[in-house]
C-alpha cells in the first residue's frame, strides 16, 4: 500500500504535468464539460469555456512573439552600437528568436484541435436529452 508522502508525490506529479500541458496542447476539459450536464445554460458555458481557451492562447502566443521580437530587437541595437557583435551571444539568441516564433506557432497550430473539440463537446453536453 503506498505511504501519504508517495500518494502526495504523485498528486504533485500529475498536477505539474497538467499545468505544464496546458502551455502545449490546448483543451478544455471533459470532466469541466460533464459538470455543466443538467444546467440550463450549459451551452452557454460551455461557449464560455472554449471562449476563455481561445484567448488564452492566442495572449500566450502573442506574448511569445512580442519576446521573440524583443529579443531580435535587442540584438540588433547591440549590433550597431558596438560596430560588431559577439558570434556566440547572436547564434544564442537567433536560435531564442526561432524557439519563440516556434513554440507561438505551435500554439496557434493547437487553435484548429480546440475547434474540433468545441461541437464533440456540446454533443457529450446533449447525450442524455
Amino acid at each position: 500500500m503506498p505511504g501519504i508522502r508517495q500518494l502526495w508525490f504523485e498528486d504533485w506529479q500529475d498536477r505539474a504535468w497538467a499545468r505544464t500541458r496546458s502551455l502545449f496542447v490546448p483543451t478544455v476539459s471533459v470532466v469541466a464539460v460533464c459538470d455543466l450536464i443538467g444546467l440550463a445554460d450549459a451551452d452557454d458555458a460551455v461557449k464560455e469555456l472554449y471562449d476563455w481557451e481561445r484567448d488564452r492562447l492566442f495572449t500566450l502566443a502573442k506574448g511569445l512573439g512580442a519576446a521573440a521580437v524583443g529579443v531580435a530587437t535587442t540584438l540588433l541595437v547591440d549590433a550597431a552600437e558596438k560596430n560588431r557583435a559577439d558570434a556566440g551571444g547572436v547564434w544564442a539568441a537567433a536560435a531564442l528568436v526561432v524557439m519563440l516564433l516556434l513554440w507561438a506557432a505551435f500554439i496557434l497550430t493547437g487553435l484548429r484541435r480546440l475547434a474540433e473539440e468545441y461541437p464533440v463537446a456540446l454533443t457529450i453536453l446533449h447525450a442524455g436529452e
